[in-house]
């Protein structure tokens, strides 16, 4: 048998009155201790199940913290402090102060991905929505930091639960070809070498600024990631690649989509079914290109030797340089090596203008 606690007729302080209020109209009238709201007694109480509790645990948590922290701006004085989270009837904004490289996780369905990094070490996330009546989605997307581990993660919907037009739905993950009719759009502004990993079914992504290593996941947005990046892993179905900088590793795959990269890395790899495939070497490494029905280009930087082999089976093969490994230039000594192969798309090699 579960013994009730009578209300408290005081409270220590703010947080902690709040806290056991919270607590107390949560679970049937029932006082905890500091800890958070257990999920499972929660569920037991209330008959849900318990994805349902911890998702309801979530929602109480976090508004206990905002109530304590608009409660905190309201009573300091005119210092110029500010809360960490702010929001507006379209937009939700939270800000955090990083320890070191951040390492961040972005999932959405339908919401476009924008990370900008900048040489300010601050980290600042704002999640908006097109449209007023979507302003909901915004209370129930995860957003956290650990700080210990500099590790930002930020789920536009909490896992395992969905909306549909009958509201809340729990069950097991979505497919990827569950396509949602809203989702929110998210902005992220990190400090400069941050890595991260993207996966959205049908939003774009889009990163601007000097990042660490890049992993993109998409069913059919496009992404562009037309700065610098140490390394960047791209897979997508129907969506356009469009890639700058790439220190040392690049690696796409895409079925259908174009895929564009101004300046290969040392080892670039990019399979393509029927996209066309264009790609600019302007330092020595290897280059593998494996394509189905789409054309490939690849444009030589003055003064790299060069080492090709291509093959095609109903497309054609042209150059206006010298294929075997002989530069034009001071760098003869440094080579990359191309491989392309395709069956019907064209392979053109030609020196960058």
């Amino acid at each position: 048998m579960r013994y009730l606690e009578p209300r408290k007729s005081g409270f220590d302080s703010y947080q902690s009155g709040r806290h056991d209020t919270l607590n107390f109209e949560s679970c049937g009238g029932e006082t905890h201790s500091s800890d958070d709201v257990a999920s499972r007694p929660l569920a037991q109480i209330l008959q849900f199940p318990i994805r349902v509790a911890e998702w309801i645990t979530v929602r109480i948590n976090r508004k206990e913290n905002q109530m304590t922290n608009e409660h905190e701006t309201s009573t300091t004085s005119t210092s110029g402090g500010s809360s960490p989270r702010s929001s507006t009837d379209g937009q939700r904004v939270e800000s955090f102060t990083p320890t070191g490289p951040v390492w961040a996780s972005i999932n959405t369905q339908s919401g476009d991905v924008v990370v900008r990094a900048s040489d300010v070490n601050e980290l600042k996330v704002t999640l908006s929505v097109r449209s007023s009546k979507n302003a909901y989605l915004l209370e129930h997307a995860d957003v956290t930091f650990d700080t210990a581990s500099n590790v930002l993660s930020i789920h536009t919907l909490p896992r395992g639960i969905s909306f549909s037009s009958r509201g809340l739905r729990v069950g097991p993950k979505k497919s990827w070809f569950d396509f949602g009719n809203s989702d929110v759009d998210v902005l992220v502004e990190v400090p400069k070498e941050t890595s991260l990993e993207v996966a959205t079914v049908s939003g774009d992504t889009s990163l601007h600024g000097s990042l660490g290593s890049v992993k993109v996941k998409s069913m059919s947005g496009d992404v562009s990631a037309r700065d610098s990046s140490k390394t960047l892993d791209v897979q997508t179905a129907s969506g356009d690649v469009n890639s700058g900088h790439v220190v040392s590793l690049l690696k796409c795959k895409s079925a259908s989509g174009d895929v564009v990269c101004s300046s290969a890395a040392v080892t670039t790899e990019i399979y393509s079914a029927s996209g066309d495939v264009e790609l600019v070497a302007d330092q020595p490494g290897k280059i593998v290109v494996r394509n189905v029905s789409g054309d490939v280009s690849v444009r030589v930087a003055r003064g790299l030797a060069v080492d090709v082999s291509g093959d095609t089976v109903s497309g054609d093969m042209g150059s206006n340089i010298d294929l075997d490994a002989k530069g034009d230039g001071a760098n003869d000594d440094e080579v990359i090596v191309i491989k392309i192969s395709t069956v019907s798309g064209d392979i053109r090699i030609d020196k960058a203008s």
